[in-house]
């Protein structure tokens, strides 16, 4: 039987005062949810940082419709990226690209 895989998008904002590029924040999400929630959680929430609807701060990251609440947690326990200093702050969670393309126009 095969799982059922639906999206969300949680459209985020990384407040800091340097440039994070896009792959160490990919990185330090995941290695968050493997911390708090081990491999099987990773692999479950199945978190992918959307690159081209990612600008200016503001990430969008596709994760499985389940593991909402566990990812925000995960960002949220992320204080420090590559030695700097960072706040995650969760703008909206969205079921639909469309609906993140026309909020990062």
């Amino acid at each position: 039987m095969k799982k059922s895989y639906r999206k969300r998008y949680i459209l985020f904002e990384i407040i800091s005062d340097s440039d994070i590029g896009n792959d160490s924040v990919e990185n330090a999400i995941k290695n968050s949810i493997k911390k708090l929630f081990g491999e099987f959680g990773l692999s479950e929430a199945n978190p992918k940082l959307l690159r081209e609807l990612s600008k200016n701060k503001v990430y969008t990251l596709q994760i499985d419709h389940k593991y909402i609440q566990k990812v925000k947690v995960a960002m949220a326990s992320i204080i420090e990226i590559n030695k700097k200093p960072v706040i995650f702050k969760t703008i909206k969670v969205y079921g639909t690209l469309k609906k993140i393309k026309e909020v990062i126009k």
